[in-house]
């Protein structure tokens, strides 16, 4: 089932969707990829852990490192 909504965006968010071949897809995928995001946030707080925005960016920094020399070992 679906339904129809007409929304109001910023414009680089307008320009983002203008580009997808499928605008309505696309929005589904974003929020169903947040509230994945929300529940994991939730199941982590459940646990004791408390994410924070500077926590995310720190390891996706460690994540870009490790995956940087993988391909360096990979290149070798």
């Amino acid at each position: 089932m679906t339904k129809k909504l007409s929304i109001s965006v910023p414009d680089d968010v307008a320009e983002t969707l203008a580009a997808q071949p499928n605008a309505s897809a696309f929005i589904a995928e974003a929020v169903r990829a947040h509230r994945a995001r929300l529940a994991t946030q939730a199941l982590l707080a459940g646990a004791g852990y408390t994410v924070t925005g500077e926590g995310v960016e720190r390891m996706r920094a460690r994540l870009e490192a490790v995956r940087a020399a993988g391909r360096r070992s990979e290149a070798a």
